[in-house]
């Protein structure tokens, strides 16, 4: 870590005082333009960040070259920063699909923020207010004017953790601060090792960027209002385990790439092993809830004599609605069958034949009101003596 040429001015008991008066500005001054201006709120509270590190820095009598050292990085220092950016941003996902899975109610930040950006902005501006304006404002009053207070410290993992904090604290969300915490850690770890802003505001713009291109187009798709209160992100949750599964070790190779010296081969196995976790827990989350969203699930077997020309299976629909109806018969190869969905008045809801396939499946979309059903099978042309596995299921 850098020291500037005046560190010995600069405590850390002084970037606390000076994040806390930020902090008081963001939720007084600039929390009020937001509310009042929307959009040129939000860009005069990123440029205010700016021109408040820039002053601060004169005030203070630390060369803006030091504050905000810039220099051309080298190839293995973007790919080991956006390594880096890449598996934060996975933990960060992951993060917030679990804070919105325990505290279902902290997912209205998500339409707050839309309903302020959406349909306000195109495209292009959108990218320039929401990513390129945080990567460079935001980066000089964290990265820049308060870290400068920070860098004479020995121990780099607390300046990192509190950098960490800082950053989360300062998006005011419940929601996203694990997220953002994520992000300033990584931010930080990366200045402290290269000194170099270039990489830092290319890493925030590529999280920024990535981040309003997915808000922007899945906003653009659908106008349909949304029960957050009731909404179950677990299984979200459990896919985005499986996908980052691999971020422990992209950030164990990003920090390798940005600093090799530092680097250490058990790093890998501490990394594989979360890996690991991470991976299996999903999976397990995945299945239990594929089984809890079952309404039906009901699996038997029979053997077709002249006698039975159809089986039945009785359910129950509590709550109206579509439901996805799927009925799987393995163990006939010949015969041909058909399902027929019935309700309590014995009127048929949907018919449908099955080939003669090994495997045979039907998996429909119905739309069902409460009440009692049947869903029979009617044995067809060839089936007698046959003993088909049936597997039926609504969800």
């Amino acid at each position: 870590m850098e020291k500037l040429s005046n560190q010995e001015r600069l405590h850390p008991w002084q970037g606390v005082v000076f994040f806390v008066v930020l902090m008081a500005l963001f939720v007084t001054v600039f929390g009020w333009m937001q509310m009042a201006w929307g959009i040129p709120g939000l860009m005069v509270t990123e440029l205010s960040f700016l021109a408040i590190a820039v002053i601060y820095a004169l005030v203070r009598k630390i060369p803006l070259k030091e504050m905000f050292p810039v220099k051309v990085p080298k190839v293995r220092e973007v790919i080991g920063a956006l390594l880096l950016v890449v598996g934060g941003a996975l933990f960060g996902y992951i993060s917030i699909f679990l804070v919105g899975t325990l505290f279902p109610a902290t997912l209205e930040e998500m339409s707050e923020m839309n309903d302020m950006l959406m349909g306000k902005m195109s495209l292009p501006v959108m990218i320039l207010v929401v990513a390129l304006t945080p990567a460079v404002c935001e980066e000089a009053i964290h990265r820049g004017a308060i870290l400068s207070h920070f860098r004479g410290m020995k121990k780099e993992w607390v300046v990192v953790l509190t950098m960490a904090l800082f950053f989360g604290l300062n998006h005011v969300s419940f929601l996203r601060f694990i997220n953002t915490a994520i992000l300033g850690g990584c931010l930080t770890y990366v200045l402290l090792k290269s000194n170099n802003f270039i990489l830092n505001m290319l890493m925030h713009f590529s999280v920024n960027f990535v981040a309003t291109m997915i808000s922007y187009f899945s906003s653009s798709e659908s106008t349909a209002s949304v029960d957050y209160a009731n909404t179950d992100l677990s299984p979200a949750l459990g896919l985005f385990l499986m996908i980052g599964f691999l971020a422990p070790v992209l950030m164990v190779t990003g920090a390798m790439l940005v600093d090799p010296k530092s680097h250490r081969k058990i790093r890998y196995l501490f990394a594989g092993i979360l890996s690991f976790v991470m991976l299996v827990s999903g999976f397990v989350i995945l299945i239990v809830k594929a089984q809890d969203m079952l309404t039906v699930n009901t699996t038997m077997s029979y053997q077709v004599t002249e006698e039975n020309s159809e089986c039945e299976i009785p359910y129950t629909i509590e709550n109206a609605g579509t439901h996805q109806t799927q009925c799987i018969i393995t163990g006939a190869d010949d015969g041909k069958y058909i399902l027929e969905i019935r309700d309590s008045e014995g009127n048929v809801v949907d018919h449908s034949e099955f080939g003669g396939a090994a495997y045979k499946e039907y998996n429909m979309p119905i739309e069902y009101e409460e009440g009692y059903y049947t869903a029979v099978i009617i044995n067809g042309e060839g089936t007698e003596g046959e003993q088909p596995m049936i597997v039926f299921q609504v969800m």
